[in-house]
């Protein structure tokens, strides 16, 4: 209490503005406009800032000042707050120290607590891997237009992949029992049905998330291992279906030779030819490879990562709330226990209120020594501006400079003359970012 009364009245005491402006007079003036001019050579450009004040002008009548009365002010804005933090407490030293005791030893206990928490249930690496979810889920969400995830449902996609598998099954297995013993004929069947339905999926997926896949900001090796990997698919496909068309020739081939005319599963017109016949079961496995590269499209995301960043997002957000809130209670249990014994220190905080009166009276003092300091910079300012500028058109009229161009806007002197070039007491309340009292 007593430090604040006294830096207060030794900031009353102070006078910036004086020591700011002990060299402001004429001849001072006088030289800067000289410099001003001797910057002029042969451009004819008088340069200023938008308010058509020089630099140096500026330097001198707002720089000096403002360096000096910032000075004030930060210890005036410093010394403020801390009175006014101490008239918010309202109370007398002996019960104040009373209730900060057992604050801090409250506050002390809670940060042991919390110490001990957050070292026991992993807190920090809990919260940071949950913010680290959020911002890499919440950016993917910004990227793709605040559009979520598409709901996975993981169990109804396999049922759904594993039917294209039986449709192929369907359209394959007479092919292969044709030819080949039954377990042959089986596992033949049931390796190019999971390759199809393979395939599928993941040209599907290179459908739907290409962009992603193959944006600028992707590195090379990786949009490698994404071809690699679509190639070696896309060769399984071509392979799965080399094999069942090939098959199909050879057993379409032994009939023809056999009995004159093309004869499989259904078939009685000897007349179709070979060709036609496998190029009809060929559209019929392409099309259910483009039946299940349609559902795998519908069911991926634009990025590849998308479902999985939410998945970890969720994870980790359930994990950090359940570490949080078992941090909450214990900091909150830790209150509660300390609550009775702040609450009677508080409520027998005497009236004696002589310091604080004290103290706001200091605070009025302060405040008119702000007004007046402002009202003093505002004067000593706008009256060395306003001699420098009659003194600048005079000197540039004995001159005869009338070519000159200045300022932003290329005034002449006579229009220059009738420029503002003053300042008022909000420039300077900004400028100082001086707190209200």
């Amino acid at each position: 209490m007593d430090e604040v009364k006294l830096a207060i009245e030794k900031l009353i005491n102070e006078s910036p503005i004086d020591e700011a402006t002990r060299h402001h007079d004429k001849s001072h003036i006088l030289n800067l406009v000289k410099e001003d001019i001797s910057d002029l050579s042969d451009s004819n450009i008088l340069h200023t800032d938008k308010n058509y004040r020089t630099h140096r002008i500026e330097e001198a009548a707002i720089g000096s000042i403002k360096d000096k009365l910032g000075r004030w002010s930060n210890n005036r804005n410093d010394i403020v707050l801390k009175a006014i933090g101490i008239i918010k407490k309202q109370s007398n030293s002996d019960l104040d120290i009373k209730k900060r005791k057992l604050t801090e030893e409250m506050e002390g206990e809670k940060s042991k607590a919390t110490d001990s928490y957050m070292r026991n249930n992993n807190y920090a690496d809990l919260k940071a891997n949950f913010e680290g979810t959020k911002r890499r889920y919440e950016d993917m969400r910004a990227e793709l237009g605040g559009k979520p995830p598409i709901t996975g449902r993981i169990w109804l996609y396999i049922i759904v992949i594993m039917m294209i598998g039986f449709i192929e099954w369907f359209v394959n297995y007479s092919t292969f029992s044709t030819k080949y013993p039954p377990g042959i004929a089986f596992g033949a069947t049931v390796l190019v049905a999971l390759s199809i339905a393979l395939a599928s999926h993941f040209h599907g997926g290179l459908l739907k998330q290409r962009l992603s896949l193959f944006a600028r900001h992707r590195k090379k090796e990786e949009k490698r291992q994404v071809l690699i990997k679509q190639s070696f698919f896309s060769l399984l496909l071509i392979i799965s279906l080399s094999i069942v068309t090939y098959n199909r020739y050879d057993i379409l081939s032994a009939n023809t030779i056999e009995s004159g005319g093309v004869a499989l599963a259904g078939m009685s017109e000897s007349s179709e030819s070979i060709i036609g016949v496998l190029i009809q079961f060929s559209l019929l496995n392409i099309l259910v490879w483009i039946v299940g590269v349609a559902i795998s499209y519908f069911v991926h995301d634009p990025r590849p990562d998308y479902q999985e960043s939410l998945k970890h997002y969720e994870t980790a957000k359930k994990k950090f709330h359940r570490a949080d809130k078992g941090l909450q209670e214990e900091i909150e249990r830790i209150e509660q226990e300390f609550e009775e014994s702040l609450k009677n220190a508080t409520n027998s905080l005497s009236s004696h209120q002589n310091d604080i009166r004290e103290l706001e009276t200091l605070l009025g003092r302060l405040s008119s020594k702000e007004t007046a300091l402002i009202k003093q910079a505002l004067n000593s300012i706008n009256n060395m501006l306003e001699k420098h500028h009659a003194i600048l058109i005079t000197e540039l009229n004995a001159m005869h400079r009338s070519n000159i161009a200045i300022g932003p806007d290329a005034l002449t002197i006579d229009q220059f003359k009738t420029k503002t070039i003053t300042i008022d007491s909000n420039f300077i309340r900004q400028t100082l970012s001086l707190e209200a009292i």
